[in-house]
């Protein structure tokens, strides 16, 4: 008798760099509805005319029947993407995220 291994499970899939000719839109590349009792969103978007790779990660989310939101400045797409995937991850188990660099 075989016995299977359930899958690893995730919480959210991987966030992959956007194509470069992408970087130059307006807006979010990238965004992750994280939901939660929260209700969490986490955007990362580039930043026009800075040095290739600069991003902004901003999270947002309703606690106690308000609106809030944080945002953090990253310098590179790869750290921004580490952010937002924390960030998310802390929706994910109903805690407001605390954006920052480690």
């Amino acid at each position: 008798m075989q016995t299977r291994r359930a899958p690893e499970q995730v919480p959210f899939p991987a966030v992959t760099p956007p194509p470069s000719s992408d970087t130059h839109s307006r807006g979010p590349l990238v965004t992750i509805r994280a939901g939660g009792p929260l209700d969490g969103v986490v955007t990362i978007t580039a930043l026009a005319g800075r040095r290739e790779g600069r991003s902004v990660v901003e999270a947002s989310w309703t606690q106690d029947g308000e609106r809030r939101s944080e945002s953090l400045e990253a310098a590179t797409y790869a750290m921004a993407r580490a952010i937002a995937q924390a960030a998310a991850n802390q929706f994910a188990v109903g805690k407001p995220p605390h954006l920052a660099r480690d």
